[in-house]
């Protein structure tokens, strides 16, 4: 048996438990009491795992040494009191590193217990959702009820669905035993379109289902304009929407502001209110769009910027990055491998999380002289069982950076299984997103963990930061976009029909960011 030996996957790590009575001395990069060492030995050879071991053993010898000398001086300073006497000082210093663990632990396992129940209710949730966007005619009596206590209380639906569990023992009981409206969803409702168009039709019902059902939206896109549609129900009154004056919809934007809402919020409530206004003009169920031109002024101040250096470094030099921590909730090596990608490609967060193995590829391609050289490269695709993409634009091949082959990547994903994944621990949330809860994990990561406190600065702060310093270094403007997915910037990148896969690696080898060091 071979101590202190670790494999996750295919690769070795090297792992040892701090003694107790050394915590309070031995501390992490943040300060918190160490409980162990855990480092990749970037091998995949058990014989070579256990060569490479030998100096992490007496690197943490070492450190277990100077620990200890650390701790008897502190325990001899401290004066020979009848109150503190020092044999009792060091008992007292290892109860509190071992309070402070055990605290640790319990607040993790909580945690992750309650997203394991949340996750367990995840088909109720669906249920609950499906079954309120019914009319209250085609309910059941008590779950009409329910619906209208949600409209009066102007409850958003992704909000109803995490109250799904409040309502499911009533629901039972209401039910008198009959569990067929549990077992399975129903199907989707298909929404006649009225004989006379502008005659009582509601805009959080047959204006939302009928511009939802043509545009294609995604379920989560249809809640958040059905929640928008009853928000302003709830603040200018409920009425058709022919009877919707723009006065009705300035006295919703006056009530926002009123309850302190930001600019922000408050446009991105007011656009959505125009979108379905304006499909109910296109589609002859009202005169005029009401809400044309009615916006909040806002500070001028960039919602998102870039990473700076200072933030870039607090968050590759948190305990994920240098001491090898891969956090249950942060999905394990997802928690390591999402900023990475994100960080040298530009990508978007959800873009990251679908990728499949299978959409690492090698490539070969011609080179400037013509001839045939090979890379590795990311496919951006929505080809993939649940995969999707913002637009056309977004499916793409973009170079794998020199500096993800350098920290071992090609090694992470070739040891894991054909077909799958690229990131297994991943969880979809109510909508199917992949990175949901993992980009709940991130927010907080960054702010408590790295220190990063400038709320402009968040996980889409990477896709900043790729083109701030992809502009910096010299890469050729059309590259920059081919590779981020963005839409050609002018005519001229739709006669050339895309840059080639060996423009695209060049201008990724001029990535780089002056004075972080991975």
């Amino acid at each position: 048996m071979c101590t202190y030996l670790e494999q996750v996957g295919s690769t070795y790590y090297f792992r040892r438990m701090v003694p107790a009575e050394l915590r309070a001395v031995i501390r992490t990069k943040t300060g918190k009491p160490r409980s162990e060492w855990k480092f990749s030995l970037n091998t995949k050879d058990r014989a070579e795992a256990k060569r490479r071991l030998l100096d992490h053993i007496r690197a943490t010898d070492d450190e277990m040494d100077a620990a200890k000398v650390a701790l008897a001086k502190m325990v001899s300073s401290v004066p020979a009191t009848p109150q503190r006497p020092p044999a009792r000082f060091a008992v007292m210093e290892r109860a509190r590193a071992d309070y402070e663990d055990d605290a640790a632990a319990f607040q993790q396992q909580a945690a992750d217990e309650q997203e394991a129940r949340q996750e367990a209710r995840a088909h109720l949730r669906k249920l609950f959702s499906e079954r309120m966007r019914l009319t209250t005619a085609e309910l059941e009596p008590w779950e009409a009820a329910i619906k209208d206590l949600l409209d009066e209380k102007d409850f958003d639906l992704s909000i109803a669905n995490d109250r799904m569990t409040a309502y499911k023992r009533k629901i039972d009981e209401a039910k008198g035993g009959n569990p067929r409206m549990l077992q399975e969803p129903p199907q989707s409702v298909k929404v006649a379109r009225p004989d006379q168009p502008g005659s009582g039709v509601m805009l959080d019902t047959t204006i939302a289902d009928l511009w939802a059902a043509e545009r294609g939206v995604t379920e989560k896109t249809k809640d958040a304009h059905v929640a928008v549609a009853r928000w302003f129900y709830g603040r200018a009154g409920k009425r058709s929407v022919e009877q919707i004056t723009r006065k009705d919809v300035l006295a919703f934007k006056d009530a926002l502001v009123g309850e302190g809402q930001s600019p922000e919020n408050i446009n991105v409530k007011l656009s959505r209110l125009r979108t379905l206004l304006s499909w109910a003009v296109q589609n002859d169920y009202a005169a005029t769009n009401a809400a044309d031109n009615v916006k909040v002024k806002t500070s001028g101040k960039k919602a998102r910027v870039h990473f700076d250096l200072p933030a870039l470094r607090r968050i590759f030099t948190s305990p994920v990055f240098k001491e090898g921590e891969r956090p249950i909730r942060g999905r394990k090596e997802a928690s390591y491998w999402i900023p990475l990608i994100a960080l040298f490609s530009g990508a978007r967060m959800e873009e990251i999380g679908q990728m499949r193995v299978g959409d690492v590829v090698q490539e070969e391609y011609p080179d400037a002289d013509g001839a045939m050289v090979q890379g590795w490269f990311l496919n951006v695709t929505d080809l993939g069982e649940d995969q999707k993409l913002k637009n056309d634009a977004s499916k793409r091949t973009v170079p794998l950076h020199p500096d993800l082959e350098r920290l071992g990547f090609l090694n992470y994903v070739e040891g894991l299984p054909k077909g799958g994944r690229l990131f297994p621990d991943l969880k979809a949330g109510a909508y199917g997103r992949l990175t949901a809860k993992w980009g709940e994990w991130f927010s907080t990561y960054l702010r408590k963990v790295c220190g990063v406190t400038d709320k402009r600065m968040v996980f889409h702060s990477f896709r900043h930061t790729f083109k701030h310093h992809a502009s910096h270094v010299g890469m050729i403007e059309g590259v920059q976009r081919q590779i981020m997915g963005h839409s050609p910037g002018d005519v001229a990148d739709d006669y050339r029909g895309g840059y080639s896969l060996h423009q695209l690696v060049e201008g990724m080898r001029l990535y780089r960011i002056a004075g972080l060091d991975l």
